[in-house]
């Protein structure tokens, strides 16, 4: 054998025992929330009833607040988002009236994700284009509040009864809360 192909065979390696050493040094990665923490939505939805059949209405932001055993805020704990009606494929309206579903009864809505402004004060139609739109389920971090918020969008051309919203950590910690939507 030549020079080159021993230095090669032994570099790699120590090559692949460094960078194992190094990813395990530096922690778990996404960050799991310790034993004892909890979640709670602070805001859950109540029925909902939509007047334009039409239309797409925003609802107010889910908040899911995560605390540590002490019963303080935690940062940058990932906390799992799920609501039923809004996985990939719950393709349940028309919305093209060509008799095919193609879009979904609501729509989980990342708040973060609309640049420079809040989606809130940005157009609904400038919302995929931002990438605000996510399936079910959905994991985001908690911010410096100890807080991950949410949008949920609802179609109103179908009623949904009931769906189902929840947020869950790691640790098994889960809070859910039950709505319907009513289409008149």
């Amino acid at each position: 054998m030549e020079k080159p192909e021993i230095l090669g065979i032994a570099l790699f390696p120590a090559l692949v025992i460094s960078t194992l050493i190094i990813a395990l040094s530096c922690g778990p990665n996404p960050p799991f929330c310790p034993q004892g923490c909890t979640v709670e939505i602070v805001n859950p939805l109540d029925d909902i009833t939509l007047g334009n059949p039409n239309s797409l209405e925003p609802s107010n932001r889910i908040q899911a607040f995560v605390t540590d055993p002490e019963g303080f805020a935690i940062n940058d704990v990932r906390v799992r988002f799920s609501l039923s009606f809004a996985q990939q494929n719950s393709l349940v309206v028309d919305t093209n009236g060509d008799g095919v579903s193609d879009a979904r009864a609501l729509q989980l809505v990342d708040p973060d994700r609309c640049k420079p402004q809040p989606c809130d004060l940005i157009p609904i139609s400038q919302w995929f284009q931002q990438g605000a739109f996510v399936d079910s389920p959905y994991t985001k971090l908690s911010d410096d509040r100890g807080i991950a918020e949410m949008i949920i969008l609802i179609s109103g051309k179908v009623s949904v009864d009931p769906a189902t919203f929840e947020a869950s950590l790691d640790n098994g910690s889960v809070d859910s809360f039950q709505f319907s939507v009513n289409a008149q």
